[in-house]
């Protein structure tokens, strides 16, 4: 086997990894909701209960308060992303999505691989503003 076909089949197998492994995670056992998110190829997605706008407008002061240098955010028909940094220069990106059925849903990346503690912690940090 060639060197070109060894990297080529460790890339392959590498996205099949990281595309394919969906791991459920609780939102809130101390309520006893049943909602749960989940952690996909290193975004955290969770479901929200609250228009775009208020949840961008959370966000952004969560964000703020937390220590994230905002960076910038993009406004599409569909969905708001906010971008920003933390400490050590890492990207955190947050995507406000509107769902079909009146809920909104949180996507969450921190840092290149994703980062799933830290995107909880920014979940939670909103969910309980609004």
């Amino acid at each position: 086997m060639t060197a070109k076909a060894s990297i080529l089949s460790l890339l392959a197998l590498i996205t099949v990894f990281f595309s394919a492994c969906t791991t459920p995670v609780a939102i809130d056992p101390v309520s006893g909701q049943e909602q749960t998110a989940k952690y996909q190829a290193g975004n955290f997605y969770a479901p929200i209960d609250a228009a775009p706008g208020k949840i961008f407008r959370t966000a952004i002061r969560v964000m703020d308060e937390s220590g994230y240098y905002r960076t910038g955010e993009l406004h599409e028909e569909t969905y708001i992303t906010i971008y920003a940094r933390k400490v050590g220069d890492e990207k955190v990106t947050v995507r406000i999505k509107q769902l079909a059925d009146g809920q909104s849903e949180l996507r969450i990346r921190v840092g290149k691989l994703g980062n799933l503690a830290e995107s909880q912690k920014i979940y939670a940090s909103i969910r309980n503003e609004i």
